[in-house]
């Protein structure tokens, strides 16, 4: 049975250097291992990306004889310097990453080759505020602590674009996705973002309305066509009142999708396997929770992005299934 190596960026690190030393004696050891892996970047310890890319890693581990361990980082923005860095091979990325990543803009030094393999999802990371705050409008955020999870994240990114398209400038802070989480429950920041996938609320979210009701903040439409035209990776999503109870009609609020990224070094016939493993294994998947409900192959296709390279190996795969579109560009 192939067994699922999760590890942390420091154990990542450690076993680098353990490598040198093995190497040296040629004694096989975890940390060998761990590089011979591919490394799948997810993001901070219980958040939604988290859980997913644990999930997708583990399925193409039980499916597949590829080796693969995930490991937690701040988010999509780190993955995508990590894969340009060559220190990952799959990683979590979101549709509001890769024209930075891709035109080597900030926060990236350089431009990041990379391809695009699958969506996932759709994240709802929308403003946020407790239900008694005065805080009404985005335009009442001007000076506010505004704590968007990690500043690696791809949260921090779209809300950095969202706030410089309202106009506003706000006082930033940055923390895991709990340490967020906890700190508007104790009214040490002003503003958090909201988690949901696809409308549907994330655990930690629903963990927090036990306490502190909680309530979004409307993005006006001006807002919105001014941020997309920023970073087409922002997307206008929905929340209905059917998957998220707090609300009584349907909402539109800032979004952006999940896409699976990978190294252009991975082989077709490897990029295949992992696609297959997952689309082919969905409801099993599927079953994991309900943060993986969208691991669907017409899904997977669907929100793959214009304009960004496809893996050739991923490409195969949704040109079987009859789910390919003609608009996407195969990388060479």
């Amino acid at each position: 049975m192939t067994k699922d190596y999760s590890i942390s960026r420091r154990e990542t690190l450690l076993g680098s250097l353990g490598l040198a030393a093995a190497a040296g004696m040629l004694v096989p050891s975890t940390s060998v291992f761990a590089q011979q892996a591919n490394r799948w970047g997810s993001s901070s310890i219980g958040s939604t990306g988290y859980v997913i890319i644990e999930a997708l890693a583990s399925t193409v581990n039980k499916h597949t004889k590829l080796k693969n361990s995930s490991m937690a980082t701040s988010g999509g923005a780190e993955n995508m310097a990590l894969i340009g860095e060559n220190q990952m091979e799959f990683c979590q990325t979101t549709s509001t990453d890769w024209q930075p990543a891709v035109n080597g803009e900030k926060p990236y030094g350089k431009k990041i080759d990379v391809n695009q393999v699958l969506a996932y999802t759709v994240f709802n990371c929308t403003p946020m505020v407790r239900a008694d705050s005065p805080i009404k409008t985005l335009a009442d955020l001007e000076g506010k602590r505004c704590m968007p999870s990690p500043a690696g994240s791809s949260t921090a990114a779209m809300w950095r674009v969202l706030f410089e398209a309202a106009g506003i400038k706000v006082n930033w802070t940055y923390g895991s996705w709990r340490e967020s989480y906890d700190a508007l429950r104790a009214g040490a920041v002003d503003c958090i973002p909201s988690l949901f996938t696809n409308s549907r609320p994330a655990p930690i979210l629903t963990e927090l309305e036990a306490t502190t009701p909680v309530r979004i903040l409307p993005i006006p439409t001006d807002v919105m066509k001014k941020a997309q035209a920023i970073n087409p990776g922002v997307v206008s999503g929905e929340l209905n009142p059917n998957d998220w109870k707090t609300i009584d009609k349907p909402m539109d609020v800032a979004s952006f999708s999940g896409i699976l990224a990978c190294h252009p070094k991975m082989s077709e016939e490897d990029v295949y396997q992992v696609c297959k493993a997952i689309f082919d294994n969905a409801a099993e998947v599927q079953s994991i929770g309900k943060q993986l409900k969208d691991i669907d192959a017409k899904f997977g296709a669907r929100y793959l992005m214009t304009g960004f390279k496809v893996h050739k190996g991923a490409a195969k795969y949704f040109k079987e299934k009859g789910l390919w579109r003609d608009e996407l560009t195969i990388a060479s």
